[in-house]
This record gives C-alpha cells, structure tokens and sequence, in this order.
C-alpha cells in the first residue's frame, strides 16, 4: 500500500481562505444591519456596545478564514490505487473515502470562476449508487485535473467526460 499521497495544490488555501472571508463579512454586514435597525444604540446589548457583536463576528471570522485554510489543507490527500481512488479529508471529523474503479461512472474536472482566476479546478466523480455518492477533489492545478480525469478514465474503462 501507498503511503504517500497527493496533495491538493497549495493555492486552494487562498481560494478556501477568500471564500471564508467573504461569507465572514456578508454574516458581519447582516449582523450591523440588525444591529442597526432592531437595537437602541444607545443603550448596550447583552453588556456590549452598539456594533461590537458584528465586530466580534468579524474578528473571529478573519482569524478563521487565515487558520482553517490551512487546517484543511493539510489534512487532504488522495491517491489512486491498483483497483481504487483513495481519498482521505477533515479538521474535525476525519472522512476516509474509498471509490473502486469499478463503480466510477462518470468523471467531469469542473471551475468556478474563483478557480479560472487561479487556475484551478475540480474533479468530480460520480460513482454507482445511492444519490449524493459522488466524490470531489478540489484544489488542483487544471491541467493535472484533466490528466487525471483522462488516467481513470482510461482505468475505468468507462467512457467518461
């Protein structure tokens, strides 16, 4: 068995981290805006000044959006295996996934806009089975997801895109 895995490119930890970033400050606004329109400024909200509740959301977000990135990444591998597409991910709950090649269906290397600015992109496996039983591998550099996809492909047998 392999021990060494692959590792997803190091530059989806700045497209997790503004991802992050960017939900931190959309809930920082929503929670100002509530702030602003459901509460006296004047007096304080649970012992807190006007405005320090969005502040703490925000401060606790950044930091977040700096740290888990990071966590994340160096928790993520895969591997492709004589018969199987091994991959392991999660900070908290630890998810080890294990696709044989003989249920793999159909394979498609997928961008979001954020991934086209970086030159990154996905690749989805859709494996035989109950809904949801499709496996991801994000953060990898879009030509080696295209090689990739192609490689199982050409394992697989199957006639995927």
């Amino acid at each position: 068995m392999n021990d060494i895995m692959n590792q997803l490119s190091p530059q989806v930890k700045l497209l997790w981290s503004l991802s992050y970033l960017f939900r931190t400050v959309f809930f920082a606004v929503i929670i100002f805006i509530c702030e602003l329109l459901f509460l006296d400024p004047v007096t304080d909200y649970l012992g807190l000044p006007f405005a320090v509740l969005s502040l703490i959301v925000l401060s606790i977000g950044v930091f977040l959006s700096i740290l888990w990135p990071i966590l994340r990444y160096n928790q993520w591998g895969f591997d492709v295996r004589e018969k199987e597409l091994y991959i392991q991910r999660g900070v908290i709950t630890h998810v080890r996934t294990v696709a044989p090649f003989t249920r793999i269906q159909h394979l498609d290397v997928a961008q979001n806009p954020f991934e086209r600015m970086m030159d990154l992109a996905t690749l989805v496996v859709y494996t035989a089975g109950t809904r949801g039983a499709d496996v991801t591998i994000p953060g990898l550099p879009k030509d080696y997801a295209e090689a990739l996809r192609d490689q199982l492909k050409n394992i697989t047998g199957e006639d995927a895109v």
